[in-house]
Protein backbone atom coordinates (compact mmCIF):
# COMPACT_ATOMS: atom_id res chain seq x y z
CA UNK A 1 0.00 0.00 0.00
CA UNK A 2 1.51 3.28 -1.19
CA UNK A 3 1.72 5.64 2.22
CA UNK A 4 -0.75 8.69 1.87
CA UNK A 5 1.49 12.31 1.95
CA UNK A 6 -0.53 13.62 4.55
CA UNK A 7 0.55 10.93 7.00
CA UNK A 8 4.40 12.15 6.82
CA UNK A 9 2.87 15.64 8.04
CA UNK A 10 0.93 14.43 10.89
CA UNK A 11 1.66 14.38 14.75
CA UNK A 12 1.79 11.03 16.05
CA UNK A 13 -1.76 11.58 18.12
CA UNK A 14 -3.18 12.51 14.87
CA UNK A 15 -1.42 9.26 13.29
CA UNK A 16 -3.36 7.23 15.91
CA UNK A 17 -6.86 8.93 15.27
CA UNK A 18 -6.67 9.29 11.59
CA UNK A 19 -7.72 13.07 10.79
CA UNK A 20 -6.16 16.38 11.48
CA UNK A 21 -7.50 19.75 12.30
CA UNK A 22 -6.71 22.49 10.27
CA UNK A 23 -7.55 25.69 11.98
CA UNK A 24 -7.95 28.09 9.26
CA UNK A 25 -11.11 26.16 7.26
CA UNK A 26 -12.41 25.01 10.97
CA UNK A 27 -12.29 21.89 9.31
CA UNK A 28 -11.06 17.95 10.00
CA UNK A 29 -9.24 16.58 7.23
CA UNK A 30 -9.00 12.53 6.94
CA UNK A 31 -5.16 11.62 6.42
CA UNK A 32 -5.98 8.77 4.55
CA UNK A 33 -8.34 10.08 1.87
CA UNK A 34 -8.40 13.82 2.40
CA UNK A 35 -12.17 14.00 2.81
CA UNK A 36 -12.88 16.83 5.14
CA UNK A 37 -15.60 17.47 7.26
CA UNK A 38 -16.56 21.31 8.04
CA UNK A 39 -17.73 22.71 11.83
CA UNK A 40 -20.79 24.30 11.58
CA UNK A 41 -22.38 21.48 9.68
CA UNK A 42 -24.44 18.42 10.89
CA UNK A 43 -23.50 15.16 9.09
CA UNK A 44 -25.94 12.41 8.38
CA UNK A 45 -24.91 8.70 8.79
CA UNK A 46 -27.44 5.81 9.52
CA UNK A 47 -29.72 7.73 10.35
CA UNK A 48 -28.34 9.39 13.13
CA UNK A 49 -26.51 13.00 12.87
CA UNK A 50 -23.51 14.02 14.33
CA UNK A 51 -20.84 17.06 14.37
CA UNK A 52 -17.79 17.08 12.51
CA UNK A 53 -15.61 15.80 14.64
CA UNK A 54 -17.69 12.57 15.47
CA UNK A 55 -18.23 12.63 11.15
CA UNK A 56 -14.88 11.72 11.10
CA UNK A 57 -13.73 9.67 13.29
CA UNK A 58 -17.00 7.64 11.81
CA UNK A 59 -15.78 7.66 8.15
CA UNK A 60 -12.55 6.75 9.18
CA UNK A 61 -13.59 3.81 10.82
CA UNK A 62 -16.20 2.74 7.89
CA UNK A 63 -13.95 3.51 4.99
CA UNK A 64 -10.37 2.66 6.10
CA UNK A 65 -11.19 0.54 8.97
CA UNK A 66 -8.92 0.36 11.93
CA UNK A 67 -5.87 2.80 11.64
CA UNK A 68 -3.32 0.52 13.28
CA UNK A 69 -4.40 -2.07 10.02
CA UNK A 70 -3.95 0.20 7.75
CA UNK A 71 -0.44 1.15 9.02
CA UNK A 72 0.25 -2.06 9.33
CA UNK A 73 -0.69 -2.77 5.46
CA UNK A 74 2.23 -0.07 4.36
CA UNK A 75 5.32 -1.21 2.83
CA UNK A 76 8.16 -2.70 5.06
CA UNK A 77 10.24 0.71 3.18
CA UNK A 78 7.60 2.51 5.45
CA UNK A 79 7.47 1.56 8.56
CA UNK A 80 10.44 -1.17 8.95
CA UNK A 81 8.41 -3.98 9.86
CA UNK A 82 8.81 -7.57 8.12
CA UNK A 83 5.60 -9.49 7.43
CA UNK A 84 6.29 -11.56 10.71
CA UNK A 85 6.35 -8.12 12.80
CA UNK A 86 3.03 -7.05 11.13
CA UNK A 87 1.48 -10.73 11.87
CA UNK A 88 2.13 -10.45 15.45
CA UNK A 89 1.63 -6.70 16.20
CA UNK A 90 -2.25 -7.38 15.06
CA UNK A 91 -2.24 -10.33 17.53
CA UNK A 92 -0.57 -8.30 20.64
CA UNK A 93 -3.22 -5.89 19.59
CA UNK A 94 -6.46 -8.32 19.59
CA UNK A 95 -4.91 -9.58 22.86
CA UNK A 96 -4.14 -12.92 21.61
CA UNK A 97 -2.05 -15.22 24.20
CA UNK A 98 1.01 -16.35 23.45
CA UNK A 99 -0.20 -19.84 23.32
CA UNK A 100 -3.02 -18.92 21.24
CA UNK A 101 -0.67 -17.01 19.21
CA UNK A 102 1.40 -20.19 18.47
CA UNK A 103 -1.45 -22.15 18.29
CA UNK A 104 -2.79 -19.35 15.16
CA UNK A 105 0.64 -18.98 13.49
CA UNK A 106 1.60 -22.93 13.56
CA UNK A 107 5.23 -22.33 14.52
CA UNK A 108 7.67 -21.40 16.92
CA UNK A 109 6.85 -21.31 21.26
CA UNK A 110 5.36 -19.41 23.62
CA UNK A 111 8.97 -18.06 24.44
CA UNK A 112 9.61 -17.16 21.17
CA UNK A 113 6.53 -15.15 21.03
CA UNK A 114 7.91 -13.23 24.38
CA UNK A 115 11.37 -12.35 22.77
CA UNK A 116 9.21 -10.73 19.50
CA UNK A 117 6.96 -9.11 22.10
CA UNK A 118 10.18 -7.48 24.38
CA UNK A 119 12.28 -6.83 21.04
CA UNK A 120 9.13 -4.77 19.70
CA UNK A 121 9.15 -3.29 22.91
CA UNK A 122 13.01 -2.05 23.22
CA UNK A 123 12.43 -0.70 19.30
CA UNK A 124 9.72 1.76 20.99
CA UNK A 125 11.92 2.67 23.03
CA UNK A 126 14.83 3.31 20.55
CA UNK A 127 12.24 5.23 18.15
CA UNK A 128 11.90 7.85 21.29
CA UNK A 129 15.33 8.33 21.64
CA UNK A 130 16.08 8.19 17.79
CA UNK A 131 13.28 11.14 17.73
CA UNK A 132 15.03 13.31 20.04
CA UNK A 133 18.15 12.69 18.88
CA UNK A 134 17.13 13.73 15.59
CA UNK A 135 15.41 16.85 16.66
CA UNK A 136 18.58 17.96 18.32
CA UNK A 137 20.44 17.31 15.32
CA UNK A 138 17.94 20.00 13.53
CA UNK A 139 18.22 22.76 16.31
CA UNK A 140 17.20 21.55 19.29
CA UNK A 141 13.91 21.07 21.11
CA UNK A 142 12.93 24.47 21.02
CA UNK A 143 12.93 24.34 17.31
CA UNK A 144 11.64 21.15 17.00
CA UNK A 145 8.13 22.23 19.13
CA UNK A 146 8.28 25.57 16.89
CA UNK A 147 7.77 23.06 13.80
CA UNK A 148 5.33 20.83 15.20
CA UNK A 149 3.50 20.01 12.22
CA UNK A 150 -0.20 20.79 13.83
CA UNK A 151 1.08 23.93 15.05
CA UNK A 152 1.82 24.78 10.99
CA UNK A 153 -1.67 24.80 10.12
CA UNK A 154 -2.98 26.71 13.38
CA UNK A 155 -4.26 30.39 13.03
CA UNK A 156 -1.63 32.77 15.46
CA UNK A 157 -3.43 33.81 18.39
CA UNK A 158 -2.80 37.45 18.19
CA UNK A 159 -4.98 40.47 17.43
CA UNK A 160 -7.43 39.10 14.56
CA UNK A 161 -8.56 36.67 17.28
CA UNK A 162 -9.07 39.26 19.82
CA UNK A 163 -12.38 40.15 21.24
CA UNK A 164 -13.50 43.29 23.01
CA UNK A 165 -13.92 42.87 27.12
CA UNK A 166 -17.16 42.85 26.87
CA UNK A 167 -17.59 39.80 24.16
CA UNK A 168 -14.89 38.58 26.17
CA UNK A 169 -17.17 37.94 29.29
CA UNK A 170 -19.96 37.05 27.44
CA UNK A 171 -18.15 34.08 25.88
CA UNK A 172 -17.05 32.87 29.17
CA UNK A 173 -20.64 33.68 30.57
CA UNK A 174 -22.08 31.43 27.66
CA UNK A 175 -19.38 28.49 27.52
CA UNK A 176 -18.64 28.20 31.25
CA UNK A 177 -21.98 28.86 32.59
CA UNK A 178 -20.87 26.96 36.56
CA UNK A 179 -17.93 29.01 36.64
CA UNK A 180 -14.38 29.62 34.79
CA UNK A 181 -12.81 26.44 36.26
CA UNK A 182 -15.37 24.41 34.10
CA UNK A 183 -17.03 22.05 32.72
CA UNK A 184 -17.81 23.71 29.53
CA UNK A 185 -21.57 23.91 27.86
CA UNK A 186 -19.78 23.58 24.20
CA UNK A 187 -16.92 24.56 21.99
CA UNK A 188 -17.97 27.84 19.74
CA UNK A 189 -17.67 26.88 15.90
CA UNK A 190 -16.03 30.37 14.86
CA UNK A 191 -12.04 29.85 15.12
CA UNK A 192 -12.11 33.94 16.58
CA UNK A 193 -14.55 32.71 19.63
CA UNK A 194 -12.98 29.46 20.17
CA UNK A 195 -9.45 30.84 20.34
CA UNK A 196 -10.07 33.13 22.72
CA UNK A 197 -11.68 29.94 24.70
CA UNK A 198 -8.79 28.22 24.42
CA UNK A 199 -6.78 30.82 26.01
CA UNK A 200 -8.76 31.25 29.07
CA UNK A 201 -8.58 27.46 29.46
CA UNK A 202 -4.35 27.72 28.68
CA UNK A 203 -4.01 30.10 31.87
CA UNK A 204 -4.98 26.63 34.15
CA UNK A 205 -0.89 25.70 33.23
CA UNK A 206 1.41 27.02 35.08
CA UNK A 207 3.74 29.01 32.51
CA UNK A 208 7.02 27.79 32.00
CA UNK A 209 6.40 23.93 33.15
CA UNK A 210 6.35 20.86 31.22
CA UNK A 211 3.55 18.46 31.33
CA UNK A 212 3.15 14.58 31.11
CA UNK A 213 0.57 13.86 28.76
CA UNK A 214 -1.61 12.24 31.42
CA UNK A 215 -1.33 15.59 33.85
CA UNK A 216 -2.54 17.71 30.86
CA UNK A 217 -5.59 15.40 30.51
CA UNK A 218 -6.30 16.01 34.11
CA UNK A 219 -6.23 19.28 34.00
CA UNK A 220 -8.41 19.06 30.50
CA UNK A 221 -11.03 16.69 32.26
CA UNK A 222 -12.68 19.86 34.29
CA UNK A 223 -13.41 21.72 31.14
CA UNK A 224 -14.56 18.53 28.94
CA UNK A 225 -15.09 15.31 30.89
CA UNK A 226 -15.81 12.96 27.67
CA UNK A 227 -13.73 14.68 25.18
CA UNK A 228 -11.06 16.18 27.09
CA UNK A 229 -8.10 14.76 23.94
CA UNK A 230 -10.37 16.82 21.24
CA UNK A 231 -9.59 19.47 23.57
CA UNK A 232 -6.04 18.86 24.34
CA UNK A 233 -5.87 17.90 20.45
CA UNK A 234 -7.32 21.82 19.15
CA UNK A 235 -5.22 23.23 21.75
CA UNK A 236 -2.32 22.10 20.31
CA UNK A 237 -3.66 23.15 16.80
CA UNK A 238 -4.23 26.69 17.82
CA UNK A 239 -1.02 26.67 19.66
CA UNK A 240 -1.56 27.53 22.87
CA UNK A 241 0.05 23.80 24.09
CA UNK A 242 3.02 22.85 22.02
CA UNK A 243 4.17 19.02 22.39
CA UNK A 244 7.70 18.25 22.91
CA UNK A 245 10.03 15.13 22.26
CA UNK A 246 8.19 12.47 21.15
CA UNK A 247 4.92 14.33 21.60
CA UNK A 248 4.55 13.02 25.41
CA UNK A 249 5.68 16.27 26.80
CA UNK A 250 3.59 19.46 26.75
CA UNK A 251 4.14 23.17 27.75
CA UNK A 252 1.90 26.08 27.53
CA UNK A 253 2.75 28.74 24.96
CA UNK A 254 1.30 31.72 26.74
Amino acid sequence: MDVPEALYGATLSELKQGYVYHAESDSYCCLVCGERFEEGFVYEADGRLMEAFRAVARHIGTAHGSMLQLLLELDKKATGLTDLQKQLIGMFAAGLSDADIVASTGSGSASTIRNHRFSLKERAKQAKLFLAIMELMDGGTEQGAKTDPARRNAPPADERFALTPEEYKSLLDKYLPQGLEGPLAGLPRKAKRRAALFRHIATSFRKGRRYKEAEVDELLRRFMADEYELLRLQMVDYGFLVREGDGSVYRPSV
